[in-house]
């Protein structure tokens, strides 16, 4: 079975809006519609676990009634960090996914997910594992502690960037998990599914992104790039 975690518990203080930017407005409907309409008609997913702040539980249901999400089983209360809140995603499956079953983490703003996406990340996490969605880099990446400084380059054609879904077979992921939480590491704001499985030894394995993938809505600028799109789209399916 395959299972998405959406992380839907953030705040959008960088995005400024009166309500998470997850639950925004955007070409007509919340934001968090596009992602879970693209899991509700994607053949390669069996289920959905939205994680989010406890005063929207009930509005996601009522959307998932509105649109039709039948895959969106569980909605469950997110943690004060991102970690925290997969951590949550994960722990809201226990009892229900086996070991061997594929969890993929998407966020509940990434607009642009498709179905291409989410199955190449299945296949290879299925495989090895775990998958992460990368692109090769476009320029090359100063190392720079200061922001003034700098004095080492990494040169793009050896660098990929990261991106969601970040995906694990459930078993290694929630062992990890759980591990970490007795620890008490890896649960800072600067940690992720990535940094955990390296941390604990793991190497990470790479699937498919797409460049439109990785627009997220976190600035206003964003909402402006976005919005276009969409409503693009919306006048024009065929537009891709």
């Amino acid at each position: 079975m395959n299972y998405a975690i959406v992380l839907a518990g953030g705040t959008g203080k960088r995005l400024g809006a009166a309500v998470p930017k997850q639950f925004t407005e955007m070409a007509g409907r919340p934001v968090i519609t596009y992602v879970l309409e693209v899991l509700e008609q994607a053949a390669c997913v069996d289920g959905v676990c939205v994680v989010t702040v406890p005063a929207y539980e009930q509005a996601i249901w009522e959307w998932c009634a509105e649109y039709g999400y039948h895959k969106v089983k569980w909605v469950v209360e997110g943690g004060d960090t991102c970690q925290a809140s997969t951590y949550c995603g994960f722990r809201g499956l226990e009892g229900i996914a086996k070991p061997e079953d594929v969890v993929a983490v998407c966020l509940s703003t990434g607009v642009f997910l498709t179905e291409e996406i989410l199955e190449d990340t299945f296949r290879v996490a299925a495989r090895y594992g775990n998958a992460m969605a990368a692109m090769p880099c476009i320029y090359n990446l100063a190392e720079t502690f200061d922001g003034v400084t700098c004095d080492a380059i990494h040169y793009k054609e050896t660098h990929r960037t990261l991106n969601l879904p970040w995906t694990a077979q459930y078993g290694i992921a929630k062992a990890l998990y759980d591990r970490a939480w007795e620890e008490g590491v890896q649960m800072s704001e600067t940690a992720y599914l990535p940094t955990l499985l390296l941390h604990y030894g793991h190497r990470l394995y790479l699937s498919k992104d797409t460049s439109l993938n990785k627009l997220h809505l976190t600035t206003p600028e964003d909402t402006e790039i976005l919005t276009a799109i969409l409503e693009r789209r919306n006048h024009n399916p065929s537009v891709g």
